[in-house]
C-alpha cells in the first residue's frame, strides 16, 4: 500500500515561504565544522552554530552572526538535488547569512515529475507536522550502533564501537565520486576502524571461546568472534564496500572524479549497513541468549542511579540497609509519611521480608536549620521525595521461552 503523500493544495498555500538553493550552499559550512554543525539524513537537515561558537559570539556580542535553518531536499529535472529551504529561518534567525544564501538561490527551478520521496517525506512532516514519517537510514545506523553497544556493555562492561555515530555525519556534498568516498572514509572510522578489540576478546573469554586475533583487522576480528558473519546477506558486503571506497578516498592517488547520484547511492549503502549491524546484533542476542532492545535500556537506566562518592559514618541509620541481603521481599507499603510537626512533609517506604524484618525508609533533612524568625519559613514548608531509578534484570531467552512453555 502506497503511502500517503503531501497535499498539493497545501503547498502551494506556503510555496512563498521556500526557497531553493544549490546543494554547495553548505559547502562553505562544511568548510568550518569548528563554527557550524550540519545535520542531515535522507530527506532533512539543519545548519546550527555550534555551541563553542555561539558561545564566542555571545562573548564578542555578535550573536546577530549565527544561523539556524531548517531544510530538505528536492529533485531537479535533471535528477540533482536543489536545498530548499524554511524562509522565514534564513530572513528571522540567520539574517547576515542572506547574501551568501541568496548567491546560490535557484530562479525558475524545474522539478522531476517522477514521485520525489525525499521531497514528499519533508512536506508532510515539517510543513503538514506528520510525525509519523520514518527516519532516514542515519537515525536507525545511529539507533543501532547505541542499542550495539548498550548491549556489550551489559554483558562485558565494554562498548563494541569506540564513537557511536555523530548527529553531523555527512551525506556527499556533491555528486559525484570524490564526495560519495569522501563519506565512506567518515563511516570507515565509525563502523569498521572504530571496532574495539579488547572488547571482540572479552566477548569471546564470556563465551568461553579461544580466539586469537593477533594483528588481524578489526573486521576479520569479529568474524572469528562470529564466523556466521561470513554467510549473512549482508555483514561482508556492507564491510567490504565500506572499505573499498575508503581505499580510494585515502590511499595513492585517486581516479579523477566523476558523475555520480552520490546522494542516492551513500543512501542504499547507509541502509545496508543498517540491516549488517542489525546481523551482528541478532548474532551478540543469540549466542548471549539476551534480547539487545531490553539490554540497552537497562544500560540506559543505569546511568540514572545515584553516584555514591564516600561510605556513611558508621553511626549512621543508612548502614542498617545492608541487613536486606540475601532476604526475600513478602511486600511493600508506600506513600506519604504522616505529618510531624516541626518536621518536613516526606514520602515513606515500608519493606517487609518474609524472615519477619521490616524495614522503613523515609527522608531527612536539614530543614530545621533553615528556618527562623526572619524568613518566616517552617520545616513543614518543606516536602523531600523519595527518588526511585529502577533498573530491571536482563532476561535470558531461554528462560522466558521455557516459561513460556509452561
Amino acid at each position: 500500500m502506497e503511502e500517503k503523500r503531501y497535499n498539493e493544495d497545501d503547498l502551494k498555500s506556503v510555496e512563498h515561504l521556500l526557497g531553493y538553493f544549490d546543494l554547495q550552499v553548505l559547502a562553505s559550512y562544511r568548510n568550518e565544522p569548528h563554527k557550524y554543525a550540519i545535520k542531515s539524513d535522507f530527506f532533512e537537515g539543519e545548519i546550527r552554530v555550534t555551541d563553542e561558537y555561539y558561545e564566542e559570539l555571545d562573548n564578542s556580542g555578535n550573536t546577530s552572526d549565527s544561523i539556524d535553518i531548517q531544510f530538505g531536499y528536492r529533485t531537479l529535472k535533471d535528477g540533482n538535488l536543489a536545498i530548499v529551504a524554511w524562509l522565514p529561518d534564513l530572513f528571522n534567525k540567520s539574517k547576515t547569512h542572506i547574501p551568501k544564501w541568496g548567491a546560490f538561490n535557484i530562479k525558475d527551478p524545474q522539478w522531476t515529475t517522477e514521485y520525489d520521496e525525499r521531497f514528499d517525506k519533508w512536506v508532510r512532516r515539517y510543513l503538514e507536522g506528520n510525525w509519523g514519517v520514518d527516519n532516514g537510514p542515519i537515525y536507525y545506523l545511529r539507533e543501532t550502533v547505541k542499542l550495539i553497544n548498550g548491549l556489550t556493555k551489559e554483558l562485558v562492561g565494554a562498548a563494541l564501537f569506540k564513537h557511536e555515530i555523530s548527529e553531523t555525519i555527512s551525506y556527499p556534498a556533491a555528486e559525484n565520486t570524490h564526495r560519495y568516498q569522501d563519506c565512506h572514509k567518515e563511516l570507515y572510522g565509525y563502523l569498521i576502524d572504530g571496532i574495539e578489540k579488547d572488547c571482540i576478546l572479552s566477548l569471546a573469554t564470556r563465551l568461553n571461546k579461544n580466539i586469537k586475533i593477533g594483528d588481524k583487522n578489526t573486521v576479520q576480528s569479529l568474524l572469528k568472534l562470529f564466523p556466521a558473519l561470513e554467510t549473512t546477506p549482508c555483514f561482508l558486503p556492507a564491510m567490504n564496500l565500506v572499505s573499498e571506497q575508503r581505499r580510494l578516498a585515502s590511499h595513492g592517488v585517486r581516479p579523477q572524479a566523476k558523475p555520480l547520484e552520490a546522494f542516492s547511492q551513500y543512501t542504499k549503502d547507509l541502509s545496508l549497513c543498517v540491516e549488517a549491524l542489525k546481523e551482528l546484533q541478532g548474532l551478540l542476542e543469540a549466542d548471549f541468549g539476551v534480547d539487545g532492545k531490553e539490554a540497552y535500556q537497562r544500560n540506559e537506566a543505569k546511568k540514572w542511579l545515584p553516584v555514591i562518592t564516600r561510605p556513611p559514618e558508621t553511626t549512621y541509620s543508612i548502614v542498617e540497609a545492608s541487613q536486606m541481603i540475601g532476604k526475600t521481599i513478602e511486600k511493600v507499603e508506600f506513600g506519604f509519611r504522616k505529618d510531624i510537626k516541626n518536621v518536613h512533609g516526606s514520602e515513606a517506604l515500608i519493606v517487609y521480608f518474609t524472615d519477619g524484618s521490616i524495614m522503613g525508609l523515609e527522608t531527612g533533612s536539614n530543614a530545621m536549620n533553615l528556618c527562623d524568625d526572619e524568613n518566616k519559613l517552617k520545616p513543614e514548608d518543606f516536602q523531600v521525595d523519595i527518588e526511585i531509578n529502577w533498573v530491571k534484570g536482563l532476561t535470558k531467552k531461554n528462560n522466558a521461552e521455557e516459561q513460556k512453555r509452561t
